[in-house]
């Protein structure tokens, strides 16, 4: 072992041992017991938001909001560096942005280039590691040019005894839970055509580019970041893709059911109209193609109007929107007017569930694009941040809820989309939960679209006029070519290109409550091109504008933070956590009636579901872009792992390798020893108080019926509420295990990168 190995191992030792010794100042040694007979939801976390319905909650009680106090740091894995464990050094792709799954005992960590590691979640130790063999995307494209692929994933599921992931190069990739190997691959899904006898570009479906689909020239981009969702007991796997591009090609967004035993096409319903053919329709190109099926594709939105609802903030009561069919129905049938070249819907990001008892599969869909203009697009430019229901087995279009008509600001609804069964205004419902990057959370009925809520916080502190939802029976609004209009200067707004929502919601079913980050944080944006082919121009904070020219802003820079609980039975907010500085995006979820999340500004807590709370703070050290996730080890015993470090997000942290941080409640916590402190505190007290008060009243004259007026004072006892200092006592762990444990996770994060760059060697 040369002296490289020996200070990777020695460094993570030291942290380690400065972990275990805040243990051990803690809590005295003691087993948990009787916590074995758990149940499959429990113990495990298979999916990215915990279950099929993508609520991020976990039923366990066994860690709860009396204990929660009572949790210490077990172990910790370090991430080892993408240059050094993953698919090729392309790409800006540190470490993991996906939640830790959790199966009987075992924690599965996707990484951003799509390999694997297996922990035993008892000790951390790594069981089993895939590393995901080289990619070239330079290479790939020669032969796959459709296929845009991107380094970060946001998530893996555990479905029929496989790891699910969308892998590079368009297609799917099933591991072998026990041993990291590859057990299968279904490929080719951006294309038309899945017969190998036939070739998987068949002659007759080339275009002159031979992309496959001569209706759909264009790259899908990002279209390799979440996984697909299985319905094993029908025999298919769903997913849907989208892409639009500043400044190259744009493809259409579509959804899609393959066998799931073969990978042969069974259905595919476009969502979008044609883009145009290459030899007129791409860079430098301005010509449009295909006029009959974007004709089709007009008349087909006019017929199917009634199934369409479109938010409008002028409407106040359910269901907050207006139908397609109310619009003007020219703007509607040529809608995304004549589809540019980088036109289009953007991929979509989070869970869809499915409703296998009435047959039904749901997602929410990124934004149309370009982000910020329409020069060539008029109309609502359906469906880009909305909310779509399809017939699982057959593709049918039953309903779509677009939450930004004409979403010129980047406002996508790509995060966990939930279906659950409730109580929404005093009647049990099955809806469909749904947050968007505009701030606002929708309560839909799962069967029609009908919207019984749309939940907004007053925390959002949503920029006036230029930031204000369109209206989309308002013919200007829906023909506006950029926000701005006819200005071009860049102009200060918030929610921004990250959204004041940009990150996976839980849902309590014991509580009927939903729980999200929020965050305000403004940036400048602005629109470039407008007269050609609408490219947008990405906006940026207080920190470069003066880099980047912009004028002063018009305020100091707000950037804050909020966890906010509502009821979904009334649509009413019930209380709020405040984090001042940071934005948000880890992602909450719920479990034992607490809250649990950790933000950017490095500190991991645990509220109170009911109350909003702090039962809990841990200071990891580092950034946090993941929400956690709750499962169980060998023994039963349930642990809480979070990720630190992680790919940047813009204006939230730096991009590296982090680690794995697993969680559980300290040994014989009921006896647990902690420090009694003296501390003076100002509280307030309610006293009685003498007043005098003077009155007038009116007396009657003995013997004479005159009345008069006489003055009379009299004291009387007021209640007072008094500002008081007393001094109390509080049970509190010594504040040296927080720095303690910091330096320790950071001296193994090093000591792994080392470790792993020496294993290089």
């Amino acid at each position: 072992m040369n002296h490289r190995n020996w200070l990777a191992m020695a460094a993570v030792l030291l942290g380690y041992l400065l972990v275990a010794s805040t243990m051990m100042f803690a809590a005295p040694v003691g087993e948990a017991e009787g916590q074995s007979n758990l149940s499959r939801e429990e113990r495990n976390w298979e999916f990215m938001n915990h279950n099929r319905f993508g609520t991020n909650h976990n039923p366990q009680t066994q860690i709860n909001k009396e204990n929660a106090q009572f949790i210490e740091l077990k172990w910790v894995a370090p991430i080892p560096s993408t240059n050094q464990f993953g698919a090729g050094s392309w790409g800006d792709a540190e470490g993991s942005q996906a939640p830790q799954l959790v199966v009987d005992g075992v924690v599965f960590n996707v990484l951003n280039r799509k390999s694997i590691l297996a922990y035993d979640a008892k000790t951390g130790d790594v069981v089993w590691q895939w590393e995901h063999p080289e990619y070239d995307q330079d290479a790939a494209r020669k032969d796959f040019p459709i296929a845009v692929d991107t380094a970060h994933t946001h998530g893996m599921y555990y479905s029929d005894g496989y790891l699910v992931q969308t892998d590079f190069g368009c297609k799917y990739t099933f591991n072998d839970p026990k041993t990291g190997e590859v057990a299968k691959q279904l490929t080719h899904l951006c294309v038309e055509n899945t017969n190998p006898a036939d070739g998987w570009f068949p002659a007759d479906k080339l275009n002159t580019a031979g992309w496959g689909i001569p209706t759909n020239s264009g790259e899908y981009r990002s279209r390799g970041t979440h996984p697909p969702t299985t319905w094993v007991e029908e025999d298919l796997i769903f997913h849907a893709l989208g892409s639009h591009a500043e400044g190259t090609y744009g493809a259409r967004h579509f959804a899609s059911a393959r066998k799931y035993s073969t990978g042969e096409l069974v259905w595919r319903t476009w969502l979008a109209p044609p883009c145009g053919d290459p030899t007129t329709c791409g860079p430098g190109k301005d010509g449009p193609l295909f006029t009959e099926e974007k004709a089709a594709w007009g008349q087909w939105l006019v017929d199917n109007c009634d199934k369409i609802w479109l938010y409008s903030p002028k409407v106040k009561v359910a269901p907050y929107a207006v139908s397609a069919c109310d619009m003007n129905q020219d703007i509607l049938r040529n809608d995304w007017g004549d589809m540019r070249s980088n036109s289009g819907i953007s991929n979509i990001w989070g869970q869809m569930p499915i409703d296998k008892e009435n047959g039904m599969i749901y997602y929410g869909t990124a934004q149309p694009g370009p982000d910020r203009n329409g020069t060539h697009a008029p109309g609502p430019r359906l469906f880009g941040s909305a909310f779509v229901a399809l017939d699982a087995r057959t593709g049918e279009f039953k309903w779509g809820y677009q939450t930004a008509p004409r979403d010129l600001w980047d406002y996508d609804c790509s995060w966990n989309t939930m279906l659950v069964d409730t109580v929404v205004n005093g009647e049990e419902k099955r809806v469909v939960l749904g947050g968007c990057k505009n701030g606002i959370i929708y309560v839909l009925d799962a069967a029609t679209g009908w919207a019984y809520h749309a939940m907004e916080s007053t925390f959002i502190q949503r920029c006036a006029d230029i930031c204000e939802l369109y209206d989309p029976l308002d013919d200007a609004d829906m023909t506006k070519p950029w926000t701005n209009y006819p200005d071009t200067k860049p102009f200060w707004m918030n929610c921004q290109t990250t959204g004041c929502l940009e990150a996976d919601f839980a849902f309590d079913p014991d509580r009927n409550m939903i729980y999200v980050g929020l965050y305000n944080l403004p940036e400048w944006a602005s629109v470039g091109n407008a007269e050609t082919r609408g490219v947008s121009l990405a906006g940026c904070n207080a920190a470069c504008q003066e880099e980047r020219g912009h004028p002063a802003a018009p305020h100091d820079p707000v950037i804050n933070s909020s966890i906010v609980a509502f009821d979904v039975n009334t649509g009413e907010e019930k209380w709020r956590y405040f984090i001042d500085g940071y934005g948000f995006r880890g992602g909450v979820i719920v479990s034992g009636g607490v809250v649990w999340f950790a933000a950017v500004d490095g500190w991991a807590r645990g509220l109170d579901a009911d109350t909003g709370e702090l039962l809990y703070e841990h200071n990891t050290g580092s950034q946090a872009v993941i929400q956690p996730t709750i499962g169980a080890d060998d023994d039963g015993n349930m642990k809480i792992f979070r990720v630190i470090g992680g790919r940047a997000i813009r204006g939230m942290g730096s991009s590296q390798p982090g680690a794995i941080m697993a969680y559980g409640l300290r040994d014989g916590w009921q006896d647990v020893a902690v420090e009694i402190r003296e501390v003076e505190r100002i509280v307030e007290v309610e006293v009685i108080e003498e007043v005098e008060v003077e009155k007038i009243v009116e007396v009657q004259v003995p013997g004479e019926e005159r009345v008069v007026e006489v003055e009379v004072i009299k004291e009387v006892e007021v209640p007072v509420v008094e500002e008081v200092e007393v001094v109390t006592t509080e049970e509190v762990i010594s504040p040296i295990s927080y720095v303690v444990i910091g330096l320790g996770v950071v001296l193994a994060v090093v000591g792994g990168v080392l470790f792993s760059r020496s294993s290089k060697k």
